[in-house]
């Protein structure tokens, strides 16, 4: 992308050239970061978190069988621990 030019407003906004904006699929509202560099000023979008429900999570396992018990899970958990690191007294 070619270097584009743009001015600072009386009140401290700068106008982003829409190339840019369509470029960086950026909106009106999106948050940007803004940070002093060796080199000038560095203007980043500020990334979004993404939202993840309960729906996005199922079959993440790959686990195609009956469902198990809470008891099922735990001794699957249990011996994964032991295949991993051995097994130890509680105490």
């Amino acid at each position: 992308m070619q270097l584009q030019t743009t001015r600072l407003s009386s009140t401290g906004h700068v106008i982003i050239p829409q190339a840019i904006l369509d470029a960086y699929h950026l909106n009106s509202g999106q948050e940007l970061e803004i940070e002093a560099t060796s080199q000038g000023i560095l203007l980043k979008a500020k990334n979004k978190p993404v939202k993840t429900t309960l729906n996005d999570l199922i079959g993440c396992t790959g686990y195609q069988g009956k469902a198990k018990t809470l008891e099922e899970m735990d001794e699957g958990i249990r011996q994964g621990i032991i295949a991993k690191w051995g097994e130890h007294d509680s105490d």
